[in-house]
Protein backbone atom coordinates (compact mmCIF):
# COMPACT_ATOMS: atom_id res chain seq x y z
CA UNK A 1 0.00 0.00 0.00
CA UNK A 2 1.23 3.60 -0.97
CA UNK A 3 1.62 6.07 1.48
CA UNK A 4 2.15 8.99 -0.47
CA UNK A 5 -1.33 9.99 0.16
CA UNK A 6 -2.04 9.43 3.36
CA UNK A 7 -3.00 12.20 5.45
CA UNK A 8 -0.33 12.95 8.64
CA UNK A 9 -1.30 12.32 12.15
CA UNK A 10 -2.41 15.75 12.60
CA UNK A 11 -4.75 15.65 9.69
CA UNK A 12 -6.28 12.85 10.70
CA UNK A 13 -7.17 13.59 14.31
CA UNK A 14 -9.39 15.89 12.85
CA UNK A 15 -10.35 13.99 9.67
CA UNK A 16 -10.55 10.29 10.86
CA UNK A 17 -12.81 9.24 7.65
CA UNK A 18 -9.58 10.00 5.56
CA UNK A 19 -8.01 7.01 6.94
CA UNK A 20 -8.35 3.94 4.39
CA UNK A 21 -10.07 1.50 5.50
CA UNK A 22 -7.69 -1.03 3.59
CA UNK A 23 -5.14 0.38 6.37
CA UNK A 24 -6.76 -2.00 9.23
CA UNK A 25 -5.72 -5.14 7.57
CA UNK A 26 -2.42 -4.45 7.38
CA UNK A 27 0.26 -6.87 8.65
CA UNK A 28 4.15 -6.94 9.63
CA UNK A 29 6.06 -4.19 7.86
CA UNK A 30 3.20 -2.97 6.20
CA UNK A 31 1.93 -1.82 9.30
CA UNK A 32 5.13 -0.95 10.81
CA UNK A 33 6.07 1.37 8.20
CA UNK A 34 2.06 3.06 8.30
CA UNK A 35 3.29 3.01 12.12
CA UNK A 36 6.83 5.07 11.05
CA UNK A 37 4.94 6.97 9.11
CA UNK A 38 2.68 8.22 11.35
CA UNK A 39 4.18 8.75 14.73
CA UNK A 40 8.03 7.82 13.77
CA UNK A 41 10.36 5.56 13.67
CA UNK A 42 11.00 4.86 17.60
CA UNK A 43 7.14 4.39 18.53
CA UNK A 44 7.45 1.67 15.26
CA UNK A 45 10.12 0.14 16.41
CA UNK A 46 8.61 -0.09 20.15
CA UNK A 47 5.38 -2.15 18.53
CA UNK A 48 8.01 -4.10 16.53
CA UNK A 49 9.99 -5.53 19.67
CA UNK A 50 6.70 -6.60 21.05
CA UNK A 51 5.62 -8.09 17.93
CA UNK A 52 2.28 -6.03 17.73
CA UNK A 53 2.18 -6.67 13.78
CA UNK A 54 -1.74 -5.39 12.98
CA UNK A 55 -4.26 -2.83 13.99
CA UNK A 56 -6.50 -5.30 16.21
CA UNK A 57 -3.44 -6.68 17.95
CA UNK A 58 -2.78 -2.68 19.16
CA UNK A 59 -6.21 -1.85 19.70
CA UNK A 60 -6.30 -5.30 22.10
CA UNK A 61 -2.69 -3.91 23.45
CA UNK A 62 -3.48 -2.42 27.02
CA UNK A 63 -0.38 -0.29 27.16
CA UNK A 64 2.18 -0.67 24.74
CA UNK A 65 4.74 1.02 27.09
CA UNK A 66 4.23 -1.08 29.95
CA UNK A 67 7.33 -3.14 27.68
CA UNK A 68 9.81 -0.38 28.45
CA UNK A 69 9.95 -0.98 32.57
CA UNK A 70 9.91 -4.50 32.59
CA UNK A 71 13.87 -5.92 33.33
CA UNK A 72 15.25 -6.65 29.85
CA UNK A 73 18.58 -5.47 28.82
CA UNK A 74 19.56 -5.21 25.46
CA UNK A 75 20.64 -2.59 22.77
CA UNK A 76 16.84 -2.06 21.32
CA UNK A 77 15.37 -1.80 24.61
CA UNK A 78 17.96 0.68 26.06
CA UNK A 79 17.77 2.47 23.13
CA UNK A 80 13.87 2.80 23.25
CA UNK A 81 14.09 3.54 27.02
CA UNK A 82 16.09 6.44 25.97
CA UNK A 83 13.59 7.55 23.43
CA UNK A 84 10.63 7.40 25.02
CA UNK A 85 10.95 7.55 28.88
CA UNK A 86 11.65 10.85 30.72
CA UNK A 87 14.17 10.04 33.48
CA UNK A 88 12.74 11.61 37.08
CA UNK A 89 15.32 10.04 39.60
CA UNK A 90 17.74 7.30 39.49
CA UNK A 91 15.51 5.15 39.71
CA UNK A 92 12.04 6.03 38.84
CA UNK A 93 11.01 6.93 34.71
CA UNK A 94 8.00 7.86 33.14
CA UNK A 95 6.66 7.51 29.64
CA UNK A 96 7.33 11.16 27.60
CA UNK A 97 3.61 12.95 27.04
CA UNK A 98 3.84 13.23 23.74
CA UNK A 99 4.94 10.00 23.10
CA UNK A 100 1.34 8.65 24.95
CA UNK A 101 -0.24 11.19 23.22
CA UNK A 102 0.41 10.02 20.15
CA UNK A 103 -0.06 6.91 20.39
CA UNK A 104 -3.94 7.62 22.34
CA UNK A 105 -4.46 9.36 19.19
CA UNK A 106 -3.61 6.71 16.84
CA UNK A 107 -5.93 4.54 19.02
CA UNK A 108 -8.64 6.77 18.64
CA UNK A 109 -8.84 7.32 15.36
CA UNK A 110 -7.96 3.38 14.64
CA UNK A 111 -11.84 2.79 17.07
CA UNK A 112 -13.62 5.40 14.41
CA UNK A 113 -12.66 3.61 11.45
CA UNK A 114 -13.25 0.06 13.02
CA UNK A 115 -16.95 1.13 13.82
CA UNK A 116 -17.31 2.64 10.25
CA UNK A 117 -16.93 -0.81 9.37
CA UNK A 118 -18.91 -2.60 11.71
CA UNK A 119 -21.80 0.12 11.57
CA UNK A 120 -21.82 0.32 7.65
CA UNK A 121 -21.55 -3.58 7.25
CA UNK A 122 -18.08 -2.85 5.27
CA UNK A 123 -16.29 -5.96 4.97
CA UNK A 124 -12.35 -5.95 4.01
CA UNK A 125 -11.26 -8.29 2.15
CA UNK A 126 -7.29 -9.94 2.83
CA UNK A 127 -5.19 -10.35 -0.13
CA UNK A 128 -5.12 -14.18 0.02
CA UNK A 129 -8.69 -14.08 0.01
CA UNK A 130 -10.02 -17.17 -2.04
CA UNK A 131 -12.53 -16.78 -5.23
CA UNK A 132 -14.70 -20.16 -3.86
CA UNK A 133 -17.27 -19.20 -6.51
CA UNK A 134 -14.76 -20.69 -8.95
CA UNK A 135 -15.14 -24.42 -7.27
CA UNK A 136 -19.01 -24.17 -7.61
CA UNK A 137 -21.02 -26.40 -9.76
CA UNK A 138 -23.55 -24.68 -12.62
CA UNK A 139 -26.30 -25.93 -10.66
CA UNK A 140 -24.77 -24.42 -7.25
CA UNK A 141 -24.21 -21.08 -9.26
CA UNK A 142 -27.65 -20.69 -11.06
CA UNK A 143 -29.49 -21.23 -7.12
CA UNK A 144 -27.20 -18.86 -5.63
CA UNK A 145 -27.82 -16.19 -8.31
CA UNK A 146 -31.51 -17.23 -8.07
CA UNK A 147 -31.52 -16.48 -3.91
CA UNK A 148 -29.21 -13.22 -4.44
CA UNK A 149 -32.42 -11.78 -6.59
CA UNK A 150 -35.36 -13.03 -4.51
CA UNK A 151 -33.81 -11.38 -1.06
CA UNK A 152 -33.75 -7.96 -2.88
CA UNK A 153 -34.61 -5.26 -0.50
CA UNK A 154 -37.74 -3.37 -0.16
CA UNK A 155 -37.96 0.36 0.08
CA UNK A 156 -39.22 -0.17 3.92
CA UNK A 157 -36.30 -2.64 4.32
CA UNK A 158 -33.90 0.17 2.90
CA UNK A 159 -35.58 2.81 5.14
CA UNK A 160 -35.19 1.05 8.25
CA UNK A 161 -31.61 0.19 7.59
CA UNK A 162 -30.72 3.72 7.18
CA UNK A 163 -32.16 5.48 10.22
CA UNK A 164 -30.39 2.23 12.43
CA UNK A 165 -27.55 3.26 11.34
CA UNK A 166 -27.73 6.66 11.51
CA UNK A 167 -28.75 6.09 15.42
CA UNK A 168 -26.08 4.06 16.30
CA UNK A 169 -23.86 6.58 14.43
CA UNK A 170 -25.02 9.38 16.42
CA UNK A 171 -24.67 7.89 19.77
CA UNK A 172 -20.82 6.77 18.65
CA UNK A 173 -19.93 10.26 17.82
CA UNK A 174 -21.52 12.50 20.41
CA UNK A 175 -18.15 12.40 21.60
CA UNK A 176 -16.16 13.31 18.41
CA UNK A 177 -18.45 16.48 18.03
CA UNK A 178 -18.10 17.66 21.36
CA UNK A 179 -22.04 17.44 21.69
CA UNK A 180 -23.92 15.40 24.60
CA UNK A 181 -26.84 13.78 24.19
CA UNK A 182 -26.40 14.18 20.57
CA UNK A 183 -29.53 12.39 18.93
CA UNK A 184 -30.37 12.27 15.44
CA UNK A 185 -33.94 11.89 14.71
CA UNK A 186 -35.79 11.46 11.46
CA UNK A 187 -38.14 14.77 11.10
CA UNK A 188 -36.69 16.40 13.60
CA UNK A 189 -32.70 16.83 12.65
CA UNK A 190 -33.02 15.59 9.12
CA UNK A 191 -35.33 14.08 6.54
CA UNK A 192 -34.59 11.45 4.76
CA UNK A 193 -36.36 10.44 1.34
CA UNK A 194 -35.94 6.82 -0.08
CA UNK A 195 -37.68 6.03 -3.68
CA UNK A 196 -37.46 3.67 -6.61
CA UNK A 197 -35.10 5.39 -9.48
CA UNK A 198 -33.34 4.40 -12.41
CA UNK A 199 -30.69 2.41 -10.84
CA UNK A 200 -33.22 0.89 -8.44
CA UNK A 201 -33.73 1.93 -5.03
CA UNK A 202 -32.46 5.63 -4.79
CA UNK A 203 -32.11 7.75 -1.10
CA UNK A 204 -31.30 11.49 -0.16
CA UNK A 205 -31.19 13.02 3.18
CA UNK A 206 -31.45 16.54 3.50
CA UNK A 207 -30.11 17.91 6.60
CA UNK A 208 -31.34 20.69 9.03
CA UNK A 209 -28.99 23.35 7.57
CA UNK A 210 -31.18 22.79 3.77
CA UNK A 211 -28.00 20.29 2.58
CA UNK A 212 -29.13 17.53 0.37
CA UNK A 213 -26.65 14.23 0.71
CA UNK A 214 -27.17 12.03 -2.02
CA UNK A 215 -26.42 8.24 -0.08
CA UNK A 216 -24.07 5.69 -1.76
CA UNK A 217 -24.21 1.83 -1.86
CA UNK A 218 -22.21 -0.98 -1.02
CA UNK A 219 -23.00 -4.33 -1.96
CA UNK A 220 -26.23 -2.92 -3.15
CA UNK A 221 -27.42 -1.95 -0.14
CA UNK A 222 -27.63 1.81 0.76
CA UNK A 223 -25.13 3.51 3.23
CA UNK A 224 -25.51 7.04 4.87
CA UNK A 225 -21.85 7.39 4.93
CA UNK A 226 -22.19 10.80 3.22
CA UNK A 227 -24.72 12.36 5.51
CA UNK A 228 -21.64 11.19 8.11
CA UNK A 229 -19.27 13.39 6.41
CA UNK A 230 -21.30 15.99 5.89
CA UNK A 231 -21.88 16.26 9.58
CA UNK A 232 -18.57 16.04 10.37
CA UNK A 233 -16.88 18.81 7.92
CA UNK A 234 -17.06 22.52 8.82
CA UNK A 235 -19.91 23.44 6.35
CA UNK A 236 -22.42 21.86 8.67
CA UNK A 237 -23.70 24.81 9.36
CA UNK A 238 -26.69 22.54 11.50
CA UNK A 239 -23.52 20.64 13.88
CA UNK A 240 -22.15 24.09 13.67
CA UNK A 241 -24.85 25.70 15.11
CA UNK A 242 -25.53 22.80 18.22
CA UNK A 243 -21.76 23.41 19.01
CA UNK A 244 -22.39 27.53 19.81
CA UNK A 245 -25.60 26.51 21.78
CA UNK A 246 -23.73 24.18 23.82
CA UNK A 247 -21.07 26.59 24.43
CA UNK A 248 -22.95 28.99 25.24
CA UNK A 249 -25.48 27.52 28.01
CA UNK A 250 -21.98 26.25 29.93
CA UNK A 251 -20.76 30.04 29.56
CA UNK A 252 -24.10 30.78 31.22
CA UNK A 253 -24.39 27.98 33.43
CA UNK A 254 -20.87 29.01 34.88
CA UNK A 255 -21.81 32.87 34.64
CA UNK A 256 -24.92 31.86 37.37
CA UNK A 257 -22.94 29.67 39.69
CA UNK A 258 -19.80 32.76 39.75
CA UNK A 259 -22.90 35.41 40.32
CA UNK A 260 -24.19 32.91 42.92
CA UNK A 261 -21.48 32.90 44.67
CA UNK A 262 -20.79 36.35 44.35
CA UNK A 263 -24.35 37.14 46.08
CA UNK A 264 -23.28 34.72 49.13
CA UNK A 265 -19.96 36.44 49.62
CA UNK A 266 -21.69 39.80 49.38
CA UNK A 267 -24.35 38.73 52.26
CA UNK A 268 -21.47 37.59 54.33
CA UNK A 269 -19.58 40.58 53.93
CA UNK A 270 -22.61 42.47 54.58
CA UNK A 271 -23.14 40.90 57.80
CA UNK A 272 -19.82 41.22 59.46
CA UNK A 273 -20.16 44.94 58.26
CA UNK A 274 -23.17 45.41 60.76
CA UNK A 275 -21.87 43.56 63.74
CA UNK A 276 -19.24 45.78 62.81
CA UNK A 277 -20.93 49.05 63.02
CA UNK A 278 -23.04 47.56 66.49
CA UNK A 279 -19.94 47.37 68.85
CA UNK A 280 -19.28 50.95 68.55
CA UNK A 281 -22.89 52.10 69.48
CA UNK A 282 -22.42 49.98 71.97
CA UNK A 283 -19.57 51.55 73.52
CA UNK A 284 -20.56 54.69 73.03
CA UNK A 285 -24.13 53.94 75.35
CA UNK A 286 -21.98 52.53 78.14
CA UNK A 287 -19.64 55.55 78.80
CA UNK A 288 -22.99 58.24 78.22
CA UNK A 289 -24.87 55.87 81.12
CA UNK A 290 -21.32 56.70 83.16
CA UNK A 291 -21.59 60.40 82.58
CA UNK A 292 -25.47 60.59 83.38
CA UNK A 293 -23.98 58.45 86.76
CA UNK A 294 -21.11 61.12 87.53
CA UNK A 295 -23.49 63.92 86.97
CA UNK A 296 -26.17 62.50 89.08
CA UNK A 297 -23.35 61.90 91.84
CA UNK A 298 -22.53 65.62 91.93
CA UNK A 299 -25.93 66.97 92.19
CA UNK A 300 -26.25 64.87 95.45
Amino acid sequence: MSLSNMPKLQELYFHPWKLPLETLILVDDEFYSLIEYLLGSTLSSLLRAQEVNSVPILLLTTDVFEHLFLKINDVTNNFLRQELLLQIDNNNSIVKNANRTKIKCLLDILKIASDRIFKEGQRIASKHQINYSSFATPSATSAVSTANSNSTLTIDDERNHLLKCIDDWSSLNENFLNLKDFKLEEGNNFRLVVKTGTNGIQASIECLCKTVITLGKLHNKLIPSNFYRHLKSPGCKYVNLLCKAQKLEEMNRNNSCSTSSSSSSQIIDNNSQSTTAVVPSRKRTSESTQQINSQKKRKN
